[in-house]
């Protein structure tokens, strides 16, 4: 009698882990602080509209919360009223793991969050700009690497990953990428896979373990599959020119920063920042094999 291969599921959520609850703080305290002085400086300016007797002032604050846009009470009552949309919110505070949070520590990063703020309006106020990048970049990737649920069932030869559906096939010939950091590894569907058509996601994120415990079905699956060789080297020789090209422009932003100056240098640094950390992961990934 032949053993069926039994099927792998796994279930982790970044709010599990404390790199994963550190982002979900470093998120709520950087907007949660940014909301909270939005709010103050609204208030401070009704409260001296009154004082100062300029009622046209809370006129058009009050025009402005009733029907002022996405904010307003006029477009955010009936959603909070609706409720599809508030178990829909529910539910995706769960999946992120926000509920996994402590209240007390929420307050604290808010008011760390907004204290940093004020910080940085008053000493460099163009680094302000470059959190709204970093820190939702940053930490969603994080987060993003560390949230995963699915399961794949060798007998049937299907997948399902984070509520997404397909066949085991759809991932033959992936690239394997293990980051020790947070115990995780990237499947990433071969070139050839890709050029199939096929419906799986461009990558598939799961827990290092469960990876391990699926190999044979992948490596079964691979041995199904045409080589991609030559596939690969195509995609290696693409990811070689963007590195090096996004390296040279982190490179050209940098002496034009330099050259020009004052405010231009700060925005050209930045933009040399990003750049430079496209080029290398997209060269990290070339060189990186399965």
């Amino acid at each position: 009698m032949v053993d069926r291969p039994s099927a792998v599921t796994w279930s982790r959520s970044a709010s599990a882990s404390t790199a994963g609850r550190l982002c979900r703080y470093v998120q709520v305290g950087f907007f949660g602080g940014l909301a909270v002085l939005v709010a103050g400086f609204v208030i401070m300016g009704v409260v001296l509209s009154v004082a100062s007797g300029a009622y046209e002032g809370v006129a058009v604050f009050a025009l402005l919360l009733l029907i002022g846009g996405p904010f307003s009470l006029l477009y955010l009552l009936p959603l909070l009223e609706d409720r599809t949309t508030r178990s829909a919110v529910r539910n995706w505070l769960v999946r992120a793991g926000y509920d996994r949070l402590s209240l007390s520590r929420l307050a604290t990063s808010v008011l760390v969050g907004a204290v940093a703020i004020i910080g940085v309006i008053a000493t460099v106020p163009k680094v302000l700009l470059a959190g709204f990048v970093v820190i939702p970049v940053g930490t969603g990737t994080v987060t993003w690497l560390l949230t995963s649920r699915g399961q794949i069932d060798p007998e049937t030869g299907t997948v399902r990953v984070n509520g997404q559906s397909f066949t085991l096939e759809e991932l033959a010939a992936v690239r394997a990428f293990r980051i020790s950091a947070v115990e995780t590894v990237v499947l990433r569907p071969s070139y050839a896979t890709k050029t199939r058509g096929v419906t799986a996601p461009p990558s598939v994120v799961m827990p290092r373990d469960a990876y391990e415990n699926a190999k044979p079905p992948f490596d079964a699956a691979t041995r199904e599959t045409e080589s991609t060789d030559q596939q690969s080297r195509v995609e290696r020789v693409v990811l070689v020119v963007f590195g090096v090209g996004a390296l040279a422009g982190a490179v050209g932003a940098t002496s034009l920063g330099l050259e020009r100056g004052g405010d231009a240098l700060v925005i050209l640094l930045y933009v040399a920042l990003l750049a430079g950390c496209f080029g290398v992961v997209f060269l990290a990934l070339a060189v990186r094999r399965p």
